[in-house]
């Protein structure tokens, strides 16, 4: 099929109408639905998701293109397509059942700065792994009963704390799949991190790393000589646990802090752009545009008042 064009509900912008069961939705804000069926999309044009899209497979496979690479997920597994992912073509066979839900970029920020009892890598791994997560029969139970929660509240219309409440489910999803993550790799009683494998644990150390100097530091050497390894074994390490390359990583992560920055009205355009050691403010504004879409004054124009802005 070529490019859909859907009226109907929300999730239909990335998914096509004719297959979605189940929605419900609070505009620019969240959204969860249910999919079934068989669907073959292909886009004109790369499609990038508004919003951070979690997709929890119960049956069949689906194929996606992304970032010019296709990737097929089965049965039993999640597949995380954070904002930055370039979608060019979606086919899920007969069989396929799964319900998904995503949210404005501002929720997954506020629940990981404001209530974080997550494991580091945990959070890199949401951010900016295109997941493929193979997940047990009774954890798929949970994650559908978290989403189907969700579908229900949202529905709900006349709900007078609607964004609060399914702040809450998004929350709660999160924490069982936090859960099931340690309870696969983790020893003891959650921290931090998780301590799988040395593969692993340069990947933690990295995610840490990238936090602490990304302002500042883009370079691939810089962050494998404070891990006193290649570039090169990094930057495998890094495409094996995420699906995507180092390079894209560094960048999103990047553009999010530049995100954050100009949420803050005390800061400049200019000033970002500073915090972030770009030449001037028309390469940094060239930049945010490509990774977020909008120049930084259309970004902070379009900002609305999410429960994030509402707590600053």
């Amino acid at each position: 099929m070529s490019d859909k064009k859907s009226k109907g509900p929300k999730p239909a912008v990335l998914f096509g109408a004719k297959n979605v069961i189940k929605v419900g939705y609070i505009d620019d804000y969240i959204f969860a639905c249910e999919i079934k069926g068989e669907d073959h999309i292909v886009y004109s044009k790369p499609r990038r998701p508004k919003y951070h899209l979690v997709i929890i497979v119960l049956e069949g496979n689906i194929q996606i293109i992304m970032n010019g690479e296709k990737f097929s997920f089965g049965k039993n597994t999640y597949i995380n397509l954070p904002t930055w992912s370039d979608i060019y073509e979606i086919r899920y066979d007969k069989d396929f059942h799964a319900m998904a839900t995503a949210t404005d970029r501002s929720v997954v920020e506020d629940i990981f700065q404001n209530r974080n009892p997550f494991p580091l890598d945990f959070r890199f791994r949401i951010d900016h792994s295109l997941g493929g997560e193979i997940i047990d029969k009774e954890d798929i139970i949970v994650l559908k009963r978290d989403i189907s929660n969700m579908i229900m509240a949202l529905s709900d219309k006349d709900h007078l704390f609607a964004e609060e409440i399914n702040y809450a489910y998004f929350y709660i999803l999160l924490t069982d799949m936090a859960d099931m993550m340690w309870k696969r790799y983790g020893k003891g009683i959650p921290s931090h991190h998780t301590d799988m494998s040395r593969s692993d644990g340069i990947m933690k150390d990295f995610a840490e790393l990238l936090v602490k100097h990304v302002h500042k530091e883009t370079s691939v050497e810089f962050y494998a000589e404070k891990l006193c390894i290649s570039k090169q074994y990094l930057s495998l390490i890094v495409k094996d646990k995420t699906r995507v390359t180092i390079g894209t990583i560094i960048s999103a992560m990047r553009a999010e802090a530049a995100a954050r920055l100009l949420r803050d009205p005390k800061n400049t355009i200019q000033q970002v752009a500073e915090e972030l050691s770009f030449a001037d403010q028309s390469s940094f504004g060239k930049f945010f545009k490509k990774h977020s879409g909008l120049s930084p004054l259309k970004y902070r124009q379009n900002l609305r008042k999410t429960l994030l802005t509402l707590r600053q």
